[in-house]
């Protein structure tokens, strides 16, 4: 057994030495051919590394030139960053002042709308009492219309009885004449009456006289 250098075993027969070396000659160059088209592959490998590493030197230029930009932006962001946390404070403490005034607001509203149920309530109340009041003040509106009807018929009977009170004061006066001359003429029938029974009595007289002559 004979060990090459590509560590692969082959078995060679017991030949003459100049044979034997010929075949070793042979393996060696057939490994060599091997090795020299190993050798081109990677040459092409490696021509192909050295473009694609120049294209990658490139690329980290400019990646280092935009990893700088980055760092930039970064530091400006982290700048911007601490002033968000700055504003963020800010707003945080307006955010709690607006709830804190919301809350007072909205107390307010709450008040307020109870305060508008109360009026509506009122106002309810206040049309009840004014739909009452106009109830009332209809009936007296007809109450009064009675009166006045009442008061035009008072009127007019206080005008006839005005009017028949003067006739009555007339027919007195009238009664009154008429009385005093009846009094006056009673007087005269008294006074006839008493003349005429002194005139019978003497007449009476004087006819028991002439009865008594005969």
């Amino acid at each position: 057994m004979l060990e090459l250098n590509d560590g692969m075993s082959s078995c060679f027969p017991l030949l003459h030495p100049f044979s034997h070396q010929m075949q070793l000659n042979q393996a060696l160059w057939k490994e060599n051919q091997l090795l020299q088209e190993e050798n081109q592959v990677l040459r092409e490998e490696n021509k192909a590394f050295r473009v694609q590493n120049k294209v990658f030197h490139k690329d980290n230029q400019a990646l280092r030139a935009e990893n700088q930009a980055l760092s930039e932006d970064n530091k400006i962001l982290q700048e911007r960053k601490m002033d968000y946390f700055e504003e963020k404070k800010v707003l945080e403490k307006q955010e709690k002042a607006l709830r804190k005034q919301n809350k007072a607001l909205w107390e307010e509203i709450k008040a307020l709308q109870e305060q508008e149920i109360a009026f509506q309530m009122e106002e309810k109340a206040l049309q009840e009492e004014t739909v009452a009041l106009w109830e009332e003040n209809k009936a007296f509106q007809v109450q009064i219309k009675a009166l006045q009807k009442d008061e035009i018929a008072l009127q007019e009977e206080k005008k006839a009885l005005q009017k028949q009170g003067k006739a009555l004061q007339e027919e007195k006066i009238a009664l009154r004449e008429e009385n005093r001359a009846l009094h006056e003429e009673n007087k005269a029938l008294q006074n006839e009456k008493k003349a005429l029974d002194e005139e019978n009595k003497a007449l009476l007289e004087w006819n028991k006289i002439l009865h008594g002559e005969e």
